[in-house]
């Protein structure tokens, strides 16, 4: 069955942190942290939809004004996620640039700007057509480390620390759904947009009783011809447990951390997690608040997760890639 996530580091483990997950349908992308974004292609950032940001250091977020300048101008909406402060920062990155003439725009772009505290989010509106002057300010409960809550998945986070605050980050697919080909062949049924159609029903929890539409070749010609969604997902569909992704960059390793990571990631499929120093480093990773590439891998042998990817190697460690990829890989299976 193929995945529908698909997330790769958006650059090399010794560049600026980040993950780009997209979707295998649908033109869609997720990212997280906005550190150099020089290797995406404009096409790729234009099918962002939504960003979670760790923290503030620039490592993390100078890709902000790529990001806005790639979309600018293109009728779009952006949703981003940051830690205490994140809003005063996007507000300050916007107010770096003079907006005198966005009135020649229609609707340009819009940021909804969400803030992560301890007991709740802070959300905040950013629009072009108003000069990026904050809006619609509200507060939420940040209930069960909740984010985003879409039909087909969700993301979760949790406060680590950096000396600053600095969020860890779980997309979970909250089921697979895949269309069995030879079913559809058996049938005659034309491929075509209504496979998404039925797949959304699934997501969006339609009765069984509802009617779907389906284009059926016949004599060589194609009618439509009405179905039940119990029938079709009986006979089309195999409904699988979804995926996992972990993200979790620039932090120590202590109890109380660990906790939270450990929690936050159990039983990811794909963890990705920082590992900037090497494990003879562990006293300098305490004292800048990282990993070593041993309590990477300690940590997602704790959480039983199936893969893990680190990156964010520290620069000065360019020639002992290997090492530290090793000392990940021998702590993770033990």
């Amino acid at each position: 069955m193929k995945p529908i996530l698909h997330p790769r580091l958006v650059n090399d483990p010794f560049g600026d942190p980040g993950l780009l997950v997209q979707f295998l349908y649908g033109n869609r992308v997720l990212l997280f942290d906005l550190g150099n974004l020089s290797r995406l292609p404009n096409k790729t950032l234009l099918n962002v939809t939504h960003v979670f940001v760790s923290h503030t250091h620039i490592d993390h977020f100078i890709g902000f004004d790529q990001l806005l300048r790639v979309c600018f101008g293109r009728n779009k909406t952006i949703c981003l996620y940051g830690p205490e402060n994140f809003i005063a920062n996007v507000q300050g990155k916007l107010a770096g640039f003079t907006w005198n003439l966005v009135d020649r725009y229609s609707e340009s772009i819009s940021l909804q700007v969400v803030e992560v505290r301890r007991e709740e989010l802070l959300r905040a509106k950013f629009r072009a057509i108003d000069k990026f002057k904050k809006t619609d300010e509200r507060r939420e409960p940040f209930a069960n480390h909740l984010l985003l809550d879409e039909p087909a998945f969700a993301v979760h986070a949790a406060i680590l620390e950096h000396r600053v605050p600095c969020l860890g980050f779980t997309l979970t697919e909250k089921f697979h759904v895949n269309v069995r080909k030879e079913r559809l062949e058996a049938r005659n049924f034309a491929p075509g947009a209504w496979l998404n159609e039925l797949k959304d029903m699934i997501y969006n929890k339609r009765p069984d009783e509802a009617w779907v539409s389906v284009p059926v070749s016949a004599n060589g010609k194609v009618e439509t011809r009405q179905y039940t969604l119990a029938e079709l997902k009986e006979d089309l569909l195999i409904i699988s447990s979804g995926q996992k992704i972990g993200y979790v960059t620039d932090t120590v390793f202590n109890g109380d951390n660990n906790r939270r990571i450990v929690d936050l990631v159990r039983g990811a499929d794909q963890f990705f997690c920082e590992s900037p120093f090497l494990a003879e480093e562990e006293e300098r990773g305490r004292e800048r608040c990282h990993l070593t590439s041993k309590q990477a891998g300690t940590l997602a042998k704790m959480a039983a997760v199936k893969n893990l990817t680190v990156f964010h190697f520290s620069a000065k460690h360019t020639h002992r890639r290997e090492q530290l990829y090793r000392e990940a890989r021998e702590a993770f299976q033990g």
